[in-house]
């Protein structure tokens, strides 16, 4: 909130430097939602952004006991400005606040042609705070304020000059700029109006957030094409984002850079045009911390088209392998939204390419040096994009993707990062499918860079429960011309284990063709029982309290092996000479995030559930070896006085 941020900033050193980061993001922008919040009634339309909250008190309440929860000591300030605010007579302690971002005043935009523009304001300088009040007169007359004036002069945390104002109905408007206190328009039974802007997913994030932050994409679309336009005209005289912040980039005229960023362009240009609201929740339950980041477009806009299908990813994770693993994923392909921006990808990747070729034939014929080092990078682009054209190659054929990165104590042992990768496509056409991997396979030999790559494909190699069994493999080789070779050497053993190479078995089903990543076959055998219904996820119960708080119909969903990746950081330190040892639950759960894709948007959801965040503070203290607060908070006692409750 805006004076709670002004009083982290005029705090003495130790007190501001020593917030915990949680309780510092909740102290500026705290919020307890079960609805939308009723101060949205009197925000208006034209608002750019907003934070709020339903209810202080409870607000505090839900932070306090979850930072209790977790175990942070150290949150003396932000209870101080709790009751500070909260002690403040007149202000309504269980009621509504908004921080409010207002636009840019019109006088700040050009005024004309050879006109000096004024300098643009301050996010805070813009900013209002609206809180609900039992009692106008008393609260401000506690700050310092003339009650009678239309806008009193009133005295903040941190004896910041601040403005108040009326506004009627049991609303407070308060600010650090006079004129914008009084020149602010308040909405009026504004509540429909904003629900109706958030949407399906804005409505939902709000739901399950304690803290939501709304932006208001039609505000701010002035904004994202100003930025456009900025990349443009440095893009036309080579500055800094026309080299695309790579100088290999500089073998591209500026004329040149302009077509090739021309598809990104577009992209940005769709995006400021359709996009209705953006949101960003953090909620703070009993039973963990959840993430929302979303985006609402406009009804019947070529964007909001693309998110219409409820997804089934729900049900393919959970019958994926229940092996330890690191991350588990699950990508539903079915909606003609997500193939059609699968398709769209590539054609601006094509584009791109395009150009860049068409640059590197007209510089042949001028300096060669110029057109071969935009060869290579033709080349890079060309290996790194080979993936994903051959996925929209084939994505009318399938019906999902899986991927789970299984975790093997041999990991970092000299069995490779990657050993432990289990890959399953799943389509009506498994056989083109595998066309595709070998054609794959074969692009990436044509890779340029310090690192080549040498393939083979083997059919028929082996054999599994009646499954034949197809061996693929993946040798890099260092070129020793390049000077970046060492470098990628030195990562070669830790990506690729003590072979050298990467390799494994491909097996192809009646609808799927499952790929491992080791040359094991006990790892295509367990990945073989989980597509016919044996040993899944489903029969881990940690994997419902992980998920449990994630939106519905997902068409992505994943989960991440809270326990192995302590695992595999357990023995990190190890090879370090690290004597930490990180001592978890066995049976703690894994964290999960899901992303939807109907209602006209896309939204992603991220829990953590709360033995993991305890199980995550445990282990801070136990690589810390037991040690205290550096120095104590000597000065805190001194410091911390007896002051006059003020807003």
């Amino acid at each position: 909130m805006l004076v709670s941020a002004r009083r982290v900033l005029t705090q003495k050193p130790s007190r501001a430097l020593r917030l915990t980061p949680v309780a510092a993001v909740l102290l500026v922008a705290g919020a307890a939602l079960a609805k939308v919040p009723a101060a949205l009634d009197r925000v208006p339309k034209n608002a750019v952004a907003v934070i709020a909250t339903d209810n202080f008190q409870r607000t505090a309440d839900r932070i306090k006991t979850f930072a209790s929860k977790i175990q942070i000591e150290q949150i003396e300030s932000f209870e101080d400005v709790v009751e500070e605010i909260g002690n403040t007579p007149g202000f309504k302690k269980d009621g509504s606040v908004a921080l409010v971002l207002l636009p840019e005043p019109k006088d700040v935009q050009p005024a004309g042609e050879g006109k000096k523009k004024k300098p643009k304001t301050e996010p805070m300088e813009r900013s209002v705070l609206l809180a609900q009040t039992d009692d106008y007169k008393k609260m401000v007359t506690e700050m310092g304020g003339d009650a009678s004036a239309k806008v009193a002069k009133v005295t903040g945390m941190g004896d910041e000059e601040m403005y108040a104002r009326d506004i009627g109905g049991g609303w407070i408007v308060l600010g650090g700029t006079e004129s914008i206190v009084s020149s602010f328009e308040p909405g009026t039974n504004m509540l429909k109006a904003h629900e109706e802007a958030l949407g399906t997913v804005g409505n939902r994030a709000v739901d399950s957030s304690d803290i939501i932050l709304i932006a208001n994409m039609d505000a701010l679309a002035g904004d994202i094409n100003a930025g456009i336009d900025e990349m443009i005209n440095e893009t036309k005289k080579g500055g800094p984002r026309g080299g695309m912040g790579n100088p290999m980039f500089a073998a591209i005229s500026p004329e040149a850079m302009k077509q090739f960023i021309t598809p990104l362009e577009t992209v940005g240009r769709a995006f400021a045009r359709d996009a209705q609201t953006c949101v960003f929740g953090i909620g703070l339950a009993d039973t963990g911390l959840t993430i929302d980041l979303g985006a609402q477009f406009k009804p019947k806009s070529e964007i909001a088209g693309f998110f219409q299908t409820p997804g089934k990813a729900d049900a393919t994770l959970a019958s994926l392998s229940n092996a330890p693993y690191l991350f588990a994923l699950s990508l539903d392909t079915t909606s003609p939204g997500l193939r059609q921006i699968a398709k769209n990808t590539v054609d601006i990747a094509d584009k791109m390419i395009a150009t860049a070729k068409d640059e590197m034939n007209r510089q042949a014929k001028q300096d060669e040096s110029k057109a071969e080092q935009l060869n290579q990078i033709i080349k890079q682009i060309e290996g790194q994009t080979a993936g994903l054209k051959n996925f929209a190659k084939t994505i009318d054929k399938l019906d999902g993707v899986d991927a789970v990165w299984g975790f093997s104590p041999a990991m970092l042992a000299g069995a490779g990062l990657f050993s432990g990768v289990t890959y399953q496509a799943r389509g009506s056409d498994p056989a083109a499918i595998k066309a595709i991997f070998k054609d794959q396979l074969k692009s990436m030999d044509a890779m340029a860079g310090p690192m080549k790559i040498d393939s083979t494909f083997t059919d028929n190699a082996a054999e599994v429960a009646g499954v034949k069994l197809d061996r693929w493999t993946m040798k890099p080789k260092m070129d020793p011309n390049d000077p970046m070779a060492g470098q990628m050497a030195m990562l070669n053993m830790f990506i690729f284990g003590a072979t050298g190479q990467m390799s494994g078995f491909m097996a192809t089903t009646k609808n799927s063709v499952i790929m491992t990543y080791t040359p094991n076959e006990q790892v295509m055998q367990t990945a073989l029982d989980a597509a016919n219904g044996k040993g899944t996820l489903a029969e881990d119960k940690s994997l419902a309290i992980a998920t449990a708080p994630l939106p519905k119909n997902c068409m992505i969903r994943g989960v991440i092996g809270t326990k192995s990746l302590f695992d595999l950081a357990q023995m990190g330190l190890s090879f370090t000479g690290n004597p930490a040892q990180l001592k978890v639950p066995a049976d703690v759960p894994p964290m999960a995030f899901g992303v939807t894709g109907d209602g006209g948007g896309t939204h992603i959801r991220f829990h953590a559930p709360i033995s993991v965040i305890t199980a995550i503070s445990d282990a801070a203290k136990q690589f810390r070896g037991g040690e205290g607060d550096e120095g104590g908070d000597a000065e805190a006692p001194a410091e911390k006085k007896k002051e006059k409750p003020r807003f």
